[in-house]
């Protein structure tokens, strides 16, 4: 009788040991399987011009298709975009640009107030309803740029290069469609979002 109940709780042991191995491994297939679905996006940090800058903005097909993106540009407190500029076909391996003076605001920092342009940040993203994952395709990047008017030959200062970051907007913990949650992951290569249940 006692080798019976031992026997019979080991069993017990070994088929709830399985079918939790089981349901984390259909979590984790899951997962995998919503990579498609992961929005990637490129990111600037707020950028603060001085007088007489402005911000340009290129973007490059690095595939041999043609890829659609938007740009958006932010200032710091809005959280819609005060700019948006769609590249619908960018050619492959072609370069589109966006020059984006911003509208002059009040700074104050201690206690001094200078009229600068407004601070922005951007946002590269896919084009809506369009193909999810064509930031994956792409690269870009954000010049600061100032040019020297000068009568005889106005001339451009050297640019300063902002960097930027590729961001994910992903499913965690759900199949795609069927409800959960989503999350930004700005590491996504450096610190992968693992869920832990």
């Amino acid at each position: 009788m006692k080798g019976t109940l031992s026997l019979l709780l080991a069993l017990v042991v070994i088929v709830a040991a399985f079918l939790v191995i089981q349901a984390w491994g259909a979590s984790r297939r899951a997962e995998a399987a919503a990579e498609p679905f992961f929005v990637p996006v490129i990111v600037s940090p707020s950028v603060q011009p001085v007088r007489g800058q402005t911000l340009l903005f290129k973007t490059t097909n690095i595939t041999e298709a043609p890829v659609g993106v938007r740009l958006m540009l932010f200032n710091d407190q809005a959280g819609v975009p005060a700019d948006i500029r769609d590249f619908s076909r960018i050619a492959p391996g072609a370069t589109v640009s966006h020059l984006y003076d911003p509208p002059k605001t009040v700074l104050t920092i201690n206690e001094v107030t200078v009229e600068v342009p407004e601070a922005v940040r951007a946002v590269f993203a896919p084009l809506p309803g369009d193909d999810p994952g064509a930031v994956r395709r792409v690269v870009a990047n954000l010049q600061m740029m100032r040019l020297q008017p000068d009568a005889s030959s106005p001339s451009l200062d050297p640019p300063i290069i902002v960097p930027l970051e590729r961001c994910r907007f992903e499913p965690r913990g759900f199949v795609p469609y069927t409800g959960g949650r989503w999350i930004w992951n700005c590491a996504p290569e450096m610190s992968p979002v693992i869920e832990r249940r």
